[in-house]
């Protein structure tokens, strides 16, 4: 097998094994007891010095400026939400109202940098929307609407955040998600939230700590030997596989305005995957 074989095999492998820690954030951000703002501090806390730990290997010599922070507060803010919604709504709802994410991208990145969408990217976007409006409608009236509307600034966020990757070739981008804890750190420790959880929670935020920056490192690292279509396209296994361990370790299972439109989502994700595939 030739080298490059070789690594596109590891980043395969990578990249599908990143969607596991992916994938049990909103898990442990149910098990965990401690408030949002607790968990927030902890998760940055330890995995964004394990990330940056990593970072300063890989990525020495390369500055921060401008750039790098504005991906480290957009990243923060979209942290700070993402957490949030798994707080007020269901797993799979926050889960595949981010898989939304490539699509907003596209639409952000026409507005930023006029980078013009294929048609196939914009049927799949159109596909996709369908299916958010589906999964918000059927929480009209109940308490998990807030958390839905916390969900879609989370993708907005996190589609912005892809853009400006894009936008900011040169940025240290394993160092802004390090740095990307810091806001919510920062917010927190304003707000006066508790630094010492309960016995309870500790071992959880801690493995949650381990997990953010595990998922992260695993990614990047397994993007680095793919194109970005395959990087997308196995990426997106995490939606499915959340789906899963909400309703296998949470008992979980949502209801059916979300199964529906997450059938719509994932079928315009992986479409627009596949298409990338055979491209």
């Amino acid at each position: 097998m030739s080298i490059e074989a070789t690594q596109h095999r590891l980043g395969l492998i990578l990249v599908c094994a990143s969607t596991v820690p992916f994938a049990m954030a909103g898990i442990f951000t149910r098990l965990i007891a401690a408030d949002v703002w607790t968990v927030l501090i902890w998760r940055g806390v330890i995995g964004g010095v394990l990330i940056a730990l990593y970072a300063r290997r890989s990525e020495r010599g390369l500055a921060m400026g401008w750039q790098g922070w504005a991906l480290a507060i957009v990243g923060g803010m979209a942290s700070i939400a993402f957490l949030a919604a798994f707080r007020m709504t269901y797993v799979a709802n926050v889960t595949l109202i981010y898989a939304l994410a490539p699509f907003a991208a596209a639409g952000l990145d026409w507005l930023i940098r006029r980078e013009r969408a294929r048609a196939e990217v914009l049927r799949s976007a159109a596909l996709s929307v369908i299916g958010v409006g589906v999964i918000v409608a059927g929480s009209f009236g109940g308490a998990r609407l807030a958390g839905d509307m916390m969900a879609l600034l989370m993708m907005g966020l996190f589609a912005l955040y892809t853009v400006l990757i894009r936008a900011f070739p040169k940025a240290p981008v394993l160092t802004a998600a390090a740095l990307s804890c810091l806001p919510p750190v920062v917010i927190g420790l304003a707000l006066g939230a508790p630094l010492v959880p309960v016995v309870g929670d500790m071992a959880w935020l801690v493995l949650f700590g381990l997990s953010f920056a595990l998922a992260v490192v695993l990614f990047t690292e397994g993007a680095r030997r793919i194109p970005a279509a395959e990087a997308g396209f196995y990426g997106g296994l995490e939606v499915p596989l959340a789906v899963l361990l909400a309703w296998v370790i949470l008992a979980e299972w949502p209801p059916l305005p979300t199964v529906l439109g997450g059938a719509l989502i994932m079928s315009a994700v992986f479409w627009r995957g596949w298409r990338d595939l055979s491209s």
